[in-house]
């Protein structure tokens, strides 16, 4: 699976002379710019089936070994957030060895910067999520976690025999005692759970447990070979797949739920993952809403289709990062209004990126490195070289420096905000934001 491009199409041609290029880059822009029109905001509610129409036309514009198993019961998907009857147990335990004990933050530390690693080593495992209302979609799910020193380098991956290793996390490292806040993370249309991977470790070494499920459909590979699910059905399963990993990660027959404190649930999600992210909280089509999500963070957010009336309805802190140069899903329709429309939400925060494209915080220039020269599916080497190359040069920004920045506002936010850790609540404010002068933050306290 890979986690590359939202927005490169699958019949652009073999990248090769500018003038290709440029042609393909056109053609995507033309596309993009049709498929995300849309009339302007009224505070009506759609129609489901308006609603539809609308998500699928902004999608289109977005861009297995065998593993141990965790179940997750009914209560996910509940609007209440209530445990309701279900009782898939796990089948298996994951190979994280987590401590029961409680209180894993370092009490009276100084606290390290947000765009500094954390205190914690960072560990890596893989495993799948089951439910038993929806037996045929497993969630094969990345986890970080904090974690002790000592294992071998963790390896994520791309494509079928393409990976990428770790420079931070380690495979199957023994857990770090202690409970922590819970990220769930949601890829974009044609990603995969590794796609903020560099996201994830930052956040696991300053102690959250971060789980990153892959969504069934709506992957690079399936996406490449024809194989993506309706994008209407896919809103609905998105949300619904969100609530199963929390219901797994907190069920007390689920190993994981020894390092998790089920109350301090938030969310992360990227280009239709945004999408995910923010319904998630307020519930979207055929799915409910999941009160146990605390805090949500957008980047690069598809948010058009979500009506003005339902925005205002989440109530949770908020943050959403995105590009200036964000053709795909342009602020303007998307990250810029929706920060109007949030009237609920306190504290809530938008950070805008100069130079920042839409893939540009995401892992696709070191995914496209790794699998240039290797014997890749045609479809996957198109969007990974396509996608590249309006990412990983002039004049988008430093790919590093996109990187850093997000995790810079992703870690002060969600320290401050759901893990209620003091101190991080300066970082988010316009004085300290000039650390990084691409980027421009507005707040509603």
């Amino acid at each position: 699976m890979v986690a590359a491009s939202d927005a490169a199409p699958s019949e652009c041609p073999r990248p090769g002379a500018p003038s290709q290029r440029l042609q393909c880059r056109q053609r995507l822009q033309r596309r993009q710019r049709l498929a995300l029109r849309r009339p302007p905001r009224t505070g009506r509610r759609p129609s489901i089936a308006a609603r539809g129409r609308l998500l699928l036309a902004a999608a289109v514009a977005l861009g297995a070994m065998l593993l141990p198993s965790c179940g997750a019961s009914s209560a996910g998907s509940d609007p209440s957030g209530r445990e309701t009857a279900g009782t898939a147990g796990a089948e298996s335990a994951p190979a994280v060895p987590a401590s029961g004990a409680s209180g894993g933050g370092a009490a009276g530390r100084p606290v390290p910067a947000p765009d500094q690693p954390g205190e914690h080593p960072v560990g890596y495992q893989t495993l799948t999520v089951t439910e038993e209302k929806r037996p045929n979609r497993p969630l094969v799910t990345s986890v970080w976690y904090p974690a002790r020193a000592g294992a071998e380098p963790a390896r994520y991956p791309v494509t079928d025999g393409v990976t990428l290793t770790s420079r931070r996390a380690g495979e199957g490292a023994p857990a770090a005692p202690g409970r922590f806040p819970m990220v769930v993370m949601s890829h974009g249309s044609a990603g995969s759970r590794v796609q903020l991977a560099y996201l994830a470790e930052a956040l696991a070494s300053h102690g959250f447990v971060v789980a990153a499920p892959d969504h069934p459909g709506d992957t690079m590979i399936e996406v490449a070979e024809g194989r993506q699910a309706p994008l209407v059905d896919l809103a609905s399963d998105r949300l619904l797949d969100v609530s199963s990993v929390i219901s797994a990660f907190t069920k007390p027959d689920c190993p994981i739920a020894d390092m998790v404190r089920p109350d301090q649930v938030g969310i992360v999600g990227f280009s239709f993952g945004g999408l995910t992210s923010i319904a998630s909280t307020v519930g979207f089509l055929h799915a409910p809403a999941d009160s146990r999500i605390r805090a949500v963070v957008g980047i690069a957010p598809a948010t058009e289709v979500i009506p003005a009336d339902q925005l205002a309805r989440l109530r949770v802190p908020t943050i959403m990062i995105g590009g200036l140069m964000d053709g795909a899903v342009p602020l303007d329709r998307n990250a810029r209004p929706a920060f109007g429309e949030l009237t609920g939400s306190r504290p809530r925060y938008f950070v805008t990126v100069a130079g920042g494209t839409h893939n540009s915080f995401t892992e696709i220039c070191a995914q496209a490195a790794a699998a240039r020269g290797r014997p890749v599916a045609e479809g996957v080497r198109v969007r990974l070289e396509v996608t590249a190359d309006m990412t990983c040069r002039p004049p988008a920004i430093d790919i590093d420096q996109a990187h850093r920045l997000t995790v810079y506002y992703t870690v002060a936010f969600l320290e401050s905000q759901l893990a209620g850790a003091a101190g991080y609540d300066r970082y988010l404010t316009a004085a300290a934001a000039r650390t990084f002068p691409e980027s421009e933050l507005h707040a509603v306290d």
